[in-house]
């Protein structure tokens, strides 16, 4: 299981993330047919879990944990081939941290994570530097919680760039130590 941190909120929201699971046992009073009364569940019963229980019942051997659709290999293989054109957004608002939470399950995902990371933070920082634009808004409202991080910070140091180019950032002044 990655390491998560117990006070950020992205982590977890990112564990609500649902994962599809068979049950592995059969549990009583935890299903209900609609009417409000109990059941049984069957053992090979397929529910959707989020993943912070899913993975912690799969650990208990409660259930299998398959590989969440957001990650499957029909999904891989639209990231590699066009990894800028993905609308990160729409599939996952927090792609990168549940994929690396899901990281220790399958062991392919950090190398898709890390192959479309480096492909699309180039576009994010091209974007940054250009401005706003038709096509750079699209790519924009595509953007996952942790790229939209990184296009704010690369945006922020490109205008503290352009403020000490044009003379407005701050001056340096002499330490209170050093004498006159």
């Amino acid at each position: 299981m990655a390491k998560r941190s117990y006070y950020d909120i992205d982590d977890i929201l990112a564990g609500q993330e649902r994962v599809p699971c068979v049950l592995r046992v059969d549990l009583d009073g935890l299903g209900s047919a609609g009417s409000g009364a109990a059941s049984k569940v069957h053992r090979d019963a397929r529910w959707a879990l989020p993943y912070w229980m899913a993975d912690r019942l799969n650990e208990e051997d409660y259930v299998d944990m398959e590989v969440s659709p957001v990650f499957s290999k029909r999904a891989n293989r639209m990231y590699a081939a066009s990894p800028e054109s993905i609308q990160l957004r729409a599939i996952c608002q927090h792609f990168y941290q549940f994929g690396l939470q899901l990281g220790d399950v399958v062991p392919e995902i950090p190398h898709v994570l890390r192959s479309m990371y480096m492909q699309r933070i180039q576009r994010v920082a091209r974007t940054a530097q250009q401005g706003h634009n038709v096509e750079a808004l699209d790519f924009v409202q595509g953007l996952d919680k942790t790229e939209a991080r990184m296009l704010k910070l690369c945006q922020q140091a490109e205008s503290a760039v352009a403020d000490w180019q044009q003379s407005k950032a701050h001056t340096l002044k002499k330490a209170s130590v050093v004498s006159s």
